[in-house]
């Protein structure tokens, strides 16, 4: 064990798995543990809830951890980034922060591993940022939810470059993401970009549980070539479906998609894949293949699924660019919500499907057999064929085969049916639709809400009072803000000034707080306080508003000014007083977001605040002036205008 108390005084460390470990409790700390790590050390936080705090990996081969998981929790305007390579980064939640334009979670380095993690009622920009110099990470039983600013700004964006990612996704959630579907921007998981649609990602996503994910029409935007979608669950998502994109060569099967909008849509691309999923409850449409004519749609295939009191598969044939080289093969069509198929080109290449109940379409001469397949509802709520059914070892062959992209593992010769049960090997003798014939195992999801994301995720380890904005700035009579509370916990709330409006004064859990403010007859700043408080917990939320430019005097600055304002990239200040070392610096966005945060020195009694990476808008400046002793001896707030 290496011999660090000299070098770190704050800290005690012991060994584990040969290695040192360094445990921490403020940021001050982790990264005079960082500085003194080697490889394979282990730096772990105490449990506790923590404000404003980020943390840079910049070293690689460590392992960051909270122990136990789950018991620390960041908030404020808290967020990591990693920079460094082969990285175990686990067991944090992130709750009820605010952090503006920024993400809340962004890797560069390669061979990363980050799992345990908790993400929910943020306000930022991304959840998660894979960027394309990263190489091989995975996002392990993790849980994704409910981001509080519904902008353009989807949840886990995964970016790609010339070369494969090989990034995992695995045993993750993704909740309760509000909107109103269509192209709202807020898809839980996009691979790529648009103008990365010709680059080959080969990203798994295997056995996540997507549910209430209506931020946008896609939950899944694939845009990057030749990755996976595998044994995922997508339930009670009525505005949402998986989404084919740009990117050639996507791969689904094992899937089940209950209760949506619709299962997968098909877009643009070729060459895609659609095997062995379940399809049931869907009342927009099954499979939708577009009529697209950006990139229309060529070698689509879509082999051995069950589709079952669902909307119907629409085919693409309403426009100008309908898909061909579209194989259907070996596929179960039954009980439709209306009909079994529309809007058919009539140059499918359908292959020994069973439909039951009305097509749609002409029949063809060849490849649909109007036949009860005899698929019954099992103990939990699923269809599987029973033992009489006709589609047991009546498969066929004559489509074409499905390829093995370089570099991945995945079923592509259909040895396993849905629940993975072992096919025979006759391209003639497996069962038509996604389930072979089974008197022990049951169809059902192999991804659900209690399997996936964090371990401890409903174990409440930890009490929590968040909100996702500490200050406000509030100008005219009758402007309301909103305030959004996260907790676990009851809470109660109240104001110190009868001229600040309330609309709540208890809740429990999440909510929000709509805040009002009667009309400021002063000729100067003023602000009151709202406390909301529970047991053991309390979060204070600082309300200014201001008639005007603020009274110097009222602020004991006489001679102190900034311009200009309005700005665009920088703000000067001048004329502090000459006791001033440390100048302590807030910016906060109209809505109580901090979009800049940060202490400056000062020598000359002046300073400049560079704001070109701060959005354009209107913010409220607080400063704090600090003598040689750390102690405040001055406070100017002012609205600025960042143009």
């Amino acid at each position: 064990m290496k011999l660090l108390s000299l070098l770190l005084p704050l800290f005690f460390s012991i060994p584990l798995c040969g290695q040192a470990r360094f445990d921490v409790s403020s940021k001050g700390e982790f990264d005079a543990a960082q500085e003194a790590a080697s490889y394979g050390d282990s730096i772990v936080w105490a449990p506790g809830t923590y404000m404003d705090t980020r943390m840079d990996i910049d070293k690689d081969g460590l392992i960051i951890t909270a122990l136990p998981h789950g018991t620390v929790l960041f908030s404020g305007a808290s967020r990591s980034v990693i920079n460094a390579s082969n990285i175990t980064f686990s067991g944090f939640q992130y709750i009820g922060g605010a952090i503006a334009n920024l993400d809340v979670l962004r890797v560069y380095g390669s061979d990363v591993l980050i799992a345990q993690i908790n993400i929910q009622n943020y306000t930022c920009f991304k959840y998660l940022v894979i960027d394309e110099d990263s190489k091989r990470t995975t996002i392990r039983q993790c849980n994704f939810e409910n981001r509080l600013n519904l902008d353009d700004k989807n949840i886990l964006s995964i970016l790609v470059d010339n070369e494969p990612g090989y990034h995992k996704i695995q045993r993750c959630s993704f909740k309760n993401f509000d909107g109103i579907g269509a192209d709202m921007g807020i898809e839980p998981i996009r691979i790529g970009v648009s103008t990365q649609g010709h680059l080959d990602s080969r990203t798994l996503v295997e056995y996540c549980y997507f549910t209430r994910c209506n931020g946008d029409g896609e939950i899944i935007s694939h845009k990057a070539r030749q990755n996976v979608y595998r044994y995922n669950t997508f339930e009670n998502n009525p505005l949402s479906e998986l989404v084919l994109r740009h990117g050639d060569e996507g791969m689904v099967y094992g899937n089940f998609f209950i209760n949506n909008r619709g299962g997968i849509r098909i877009r643009e691309g070729s060459h895609h894949f659609i095997f062995n999923n379940y399809f049931e409850g869907l009342d927009g449409r099954a499979i939708w293949l577009m009529n697209d004519p950006v990139d229309p749609l060529d070698s689509v295939h879509i082999y051995h699924n069950t589709v079952i009191n669902s909307k119907e598969l629409r085919l693409g044939g309403v426009g100008d660019y309908p898909p061909t080289n579209v194989f259907i093969a070996n596929n179960v069509f039954a009980n439709p919500m209306d009909e079994l198929m529309s809007e058919e080109t009539g140059n499918e290449n359908f292959i020994n499907n069973y439909s039951f109940g009305p097509l749609g379409i002409d029949l063809p001469t060849t490849g649909i057999s109007e036949i009860d397949p005899l698929i019954v509802e099992n103990a939990d709520g699923f269809f599987q064929p029973d033992e009489n059914s006709p589609v047991i070892e009546m498969s066929a062959g004559g489509f074409p085969a499905i390829p093995l992209y370089p570099g991945m593992d995945y079923d592509h010769e259909i040895s396993l049916d849905l629940m993975k049960i072992p096919r025979p090997l006759g391209s003639n003798e497996k069962a038509i639709g996604a389930s072979e014939f089974s008197s022990s195992v049951d169809v059902q999801p192999h991804a659900t809400e209690m399997n996936t994301g964090p371990s401890y995720l409903f174990d409440n380890l930890v009490d929590y009072l968040t909100a996702n904005a500490s200050q406000l700035y509030i100008v005219k009579e009758g402007d309301t803000r909103v305030v959004k509370i996260s907790s676990n916990l009851e809470w109660t709330v109240q104001s110190n000034e009868d001229w600040i409006s309330i609309d709540l004064l208890m809740g429990t859990g999440d909510d929000q707080l709509v805040i009002t403010v009667e009309p400021n007859e002063e000729i100067v700043s003023r602000s009151g306080l709202i406390t909301v408080e529970a047991v053991n917990q309390s979060l204070s939320i600082i309300v200014y508003q201001d008639p005007g430019v603020l009274s110097n005097e009222e602020n004991s600055l006489e001679a102190m000014y900034l311009f200009p304002n309005p700005t665009f990239n920088s703000l000067q200040i001048r004329g502090l007083p000459t006791s001033v070392r440390r100048v302590l610096i807030d910016l906060i966005s109209s809505d109580g977001r901090v979009a800049h945060s940060k202490a400056y020195s000062s020598s000359d009694g002046s300073l400049e605040i560079d704001l070109e990476e701060i959005l354009p808008g209107t913010y409220f400046l607080n400063l704090q002036c600090l003598d040689s002793k750390g102690e405040i001896t001055h406070e100017f707030s002012q609205k600025i205008l960042k143009k």
